[in-house]
């Protein structure tokens, strides 16, 4: 991954997309890997600016390294951990940050709707902006839940 993220245009973001969580679960209390210690240290060395993942079935967005933002998503099935709604991750990657919403099933409406949002720095694209709205959001999609 290294060498691909070396060759690309600096002004393009680094992704990286694994299926096992990259951080500790909050619910699970367990890493999604076996050798995580490892993982974590290849993943910064990369380059990588985001890391999406899921596998926890929990929604999370936090710093790996203090420069590699990890949005770790919930899911959109009935399997969900500990009482929670399905979740989605809507992950917008700007010049100088990352912003990353939560969109959390509510059974009411019948539909998927935004709750917290998260903004990080990209490490080496320039300042943090000031405190800058969230990016502009979707309108929730007339989304009919299957089971």
């Amino acid at each position: 991954m290294r060498g691909l993220f070396e060759a690309a245009p600096r002004e393009q973001a680094r992704v990286l997309v694994l299926h096992h969580n990259v951080l500790r679960g909050d619910i699970s209390k367990r890493m999604g890997l076996a050798r995580w210690r490892q993982a974590q240290r290849r993943i910064v060395a990369s380059g990588a600016e985001v890391v999406l993942c899921g596998h926890d079935h929990q929604e999370g967005a936090e710093l790996l390294g203090g420069r590699v933002v990890v949005s770790t998503a919930g899911t959109l099935c009935k399997r969900t951990r500990g009482g929670r709604p399905s979740t989605f991750n809507f992950v917008t990657i700007e010049p100088t940050a990352v912003h990353i919403t939560y969109f959390k099933w509510d059974a009411e409406s019948r539909r998927f709707r935004a709750s917290d949002t998260y903004a990080f720095a990209r490490v080496g694209k320039g300042a943090a902006p000031a405190p800058a709205p969230p990016p502009a959001q979707p309108e929730p999609a007339d989304t009919t839940f299957h089971s």
